[in-house]
């Protein structure tokens, strides 16, 4: 029986590390999104002459995009490891409680 409740609480810390890690890839996909939106920004301000035209604010928003496109992509398919994982122990946590035997308590008063 006891080996059982160490199983669920590994289980349980698991899952805890990985909603973790799942919440960092969160916030970087909002990074990502927001390097994309700058560097889109830029781009356009600099063709429309909005800010002084020149090469190296074309190529920063060009490489802005790309890289919070590239950092967004990679970040999203992490995250969507992590919460296959995260169901996968959320399963097998409720399948060992289920395989525990439990008795319900009766309300003796």
């Amino acid at each position: 029986m006891t080996d059982f409740h160490q199983q669920i609480a590994d289980l349980e810390a698991e899952i805890d590390a990985l909603t973790d890690a799942a919440e960092k890839c969160r916030k970087s996909i909002v990074v990502a999104k927001a390097a994309i939106g700058v560097g889109v920004l830029l781009f356009l301000a600099s063709l429309l002459g909005l800010i002084r035209s020149d090469a190296i604010v074309l190529v920063v928003g060009i490489a802005a995009t790309l890289a919070g496109i590239g950092f967004y992509g990679s970040t999203r398919s992490s995250l969507e490891e992590l919460i296959a994982k995260i169901r996968a122990c959320e399963t097998r946590r409720a399948e060992m409680i289920d395989g525990m035997d439990l008795r319900t308590v009766q309300d003796q008063s």
